[in-house]
């Protein structure tokens, strides 16, 4: 697995992904270890489950950076451009000559660099996209369902594609924003049926939560990347 992993990343050149390092083995008979560099700041969804949730608190975080890392992020507008980079390097997975499918996207594979940029990583559950030969099934774990589109949880066995991978950034922009998890007053259960049946997080109320931003384009972005039918979700 870690040198499937390690394959797939090590063909990736992108701002926003994780780069690879490479492959240590301490001896012969030890399993590997893929090297990637030290982020310390965690994932995004170690900041979402920490106290400071909301976008519109995340100014505070600033306070632990050195002086020419500054930047802001206390409004939606300048989190939503760090988003932005996170699906620029989804999208430039897609666009490969043999495209790459994450099939895993969510908050916990998203790093936190020191200057607030965010990283796609873990591609242990991607694939490329020519034959269909290397497809590596996804366990539902914790949460990681309401992260998942409609058709994963219909199809069996399913197959992550370009557009659930379309479909799980949505969710996470949400959980970005809304500093919940989709669906979060439901259990997992409750979530995976809201989204096989069409159900979608209540937008007006997080409207209320985020005030005026993010802009109308930015709710509407999130209906068609969301949508139930996979065709209609932009590429």
């Amino acid at each position: 697995l870690v040198h499937r992993e390690a394959s797939t990343h090590s063909l990736l050149n992108h701002s926003n992904i994780l780069p690879f390092l490479g492959i240590y083995h301490e001896e012969v008979d030890s399993p590997p270890v893929t090297i990637l560099p030290l982020i310390e700041r965690g994932s995004l969804q170690q900041m979402l489950a920490g106290p400071l949730v909301s976008p519109k608190t995340l100014q505070q975080i600033v306070r632990f950076a050195p002086s020419y890392y500054l930047i802001s992020l206390s409004s939606t507008e300048n989190w939503f451009y760090q988003l932005v980079g996170v699906a620029s390097g989804v999208v430039y997975l897609h666009s490969l000559r043999l495209p790459i499918v994450h099939g895993d996207v969510h908050p916990g594979n998203v790093l936190i660099g020191p200057a607030f940029q965010l990283y796609v990583c873990d591609f242990g559950a991607s694939r490329i996209r020519h034959d269909g030969t290397r497809t590596l099934s996804i366990i539902r774990e914790l949460g990681k369902c309401r992260f998942m589109a409609p058709e994963l949880f219909m199809e069996s066995p399913f197959r992550t594609t370009p557009e659930s991978d379309i479909f799980a950034l949505a969710m996470l922009f949400l959980n970005t924003w809304s500093g919940q998890a989709p669906f979060h007053e439901a259990s997992d259960k409750q979530a995976e049926s809201h989204i096989i049946e069409g159900h979608r997080p209540n937008l007006p109320s997080l409207r209320v939560t985020l005030g005026p931003r993010p802009e109308a384009h930015m709710w509407q972005l999130l209906d068609q990347m969301w949508a139930q039918d996979r065709s209609c979700r932009p590429s």
